[in-house]
């Protein structure tokens, strides 16, 4: 019989433990909120599972502490330990400069781009960038923390929050403007904290391309499993995510997109990937990927649109069935070695 680890986590845990015993695996659980985990003997363990969330909002620099400090800590006692999000690529997790180091000196295709190391940076991405254009913090997911600018002066605003460098004007007024929003006090009410109220270096500065829709595909064991087109819901929205307001389709895929995404996961030696994908400048271009990702019910969620031209060989109900399709990769890698 094989044994697998299962950390309890705020979304996905029941599902994926009926499923690891669906599969006649036992089943042990662990949880990184006590410290049972630290003295654990996992090599009895034949792969270990932790859906992750972030711990803060997600632009916060250690929203992920458990999964780059803990799992890359059991994962180097234990280097044989099978692990779904796959060590491999932790390090670039919901990390966007990271990523763009990665797709930058491996030449893969993705939009124009300048990290804000300094205000030569800030010079250069003036020059180079042109207006408008995209602001997007190192950390943040689902569209959060980017920021479509004007002109040089929201550029330089954006680069001193980074640097904390509050005594000037602009960042003052920034505040003002977030403490401002009802938003705001929501989340302080509600849930009794608040957003991350700062930015992190360095901010990466990108050339804005004008788009109405965008691409997420989904590698599995180094093939694309599933892939769906987030289109512009009105004309007034520039980012196209499905949290916010994106209209889902799944319709027939570029093969372009299918080989650029399989040939990243193949270089990132992940065998699981998400990836976000754009149309610009007459190519398609990657613009950040993730260990980790959601998926949506099958032909079940109101914002979603099916089409009988989609092309991606695995079936939706087969791919959408996340818990199944990562229990059983893992399984199988455990018993091919």
């Amino acid at each position: 019989m094989l044994n697998a680890a299962l950390f309890k986590s705020k979304e996905r845990f029941s599902s994926f433990k009926k499923t690891i015993e669906k599969y006649g695996v036992q089943c042990f659980i662990l949880d990184f909120a006590t410290h049972e985990w630290i003295d654990y003997d996992y090599s009895n363990i034949n792969f270990l599972i932790y859906y992750p969330s972030f711990k803060f909002s997600s632009n916060y620099p250690l929203s992920l502490y458990e999964v780059y400090d803990n799992l890359a800590h059991i994962k180097s006692m234990y280097p044989k330990l099978k692990m779904y999000p796959e060590p491999v690529i932790i390090k670039y997790y919901n990390d966007k400069y990271r990523q763009y180091l990665f797709l930058k000196t491996h030449n893969y295709p993705i939009p124009l781009t300048y990290p804000l190391f300094s205000e030569e940076s800030v010079r250069l991405a003036d020059e180079k960038l042109g207006y408008p254009m995209v602001i997007k913090n190192r950390y943040g997911a689902g569209g959060g923390s980017v920021f479509k600018i004007f002109n040089k002066k929201e550029l330089l605003t954006y680069y001193n929050l980074s640097t904390f460098n509050f005594f000037n004007l602009a960042s003052a007024s920034h505040f003002m403007v977030m403490v401002s929003k009802r938003i705001f006090y929501y989340h302080l009410i509600k849930a009794k904290k608040m957003s991350y109220p700062f930015l992190s270096p360095p901010l990466l500065a990108q050339k804005f391309v004008k788009l109405d829709r965008d691409l997420k595909t989904v590698v599995g064991n180094y093939k694309v499993v599933e892939s769906h087109w987030r289109i512009q819901a009105h004309k007034d929205q520039w980012k196209v995510n499905i949290d916010a307001g994106g209209i889902g389709e799944w319709s027939r895929i570029p093969q372009e997109v299918i080989n650029l995404s399989e040939k990243l996961a193949r270089d990132l030696k992940t065998s699981w990937i998400n990836i976000d994908i754009i149309r610009g400048d007459g190519e398609y271009l990657i613009t950040e990927f993730s260990p980790v990702w959601h998926h949506y019910a099958y032909k079940g969620k109101p914002s979603f649109v099916y089409k009988d031209d989609y092309n991606i060989d695995t079936p939706l109900e087969v791919s959408l069935d996340l818990e199944k399709i990562i229990v059983e990769s893992l399984i199988s890698a455990v018993e091919k070695d």
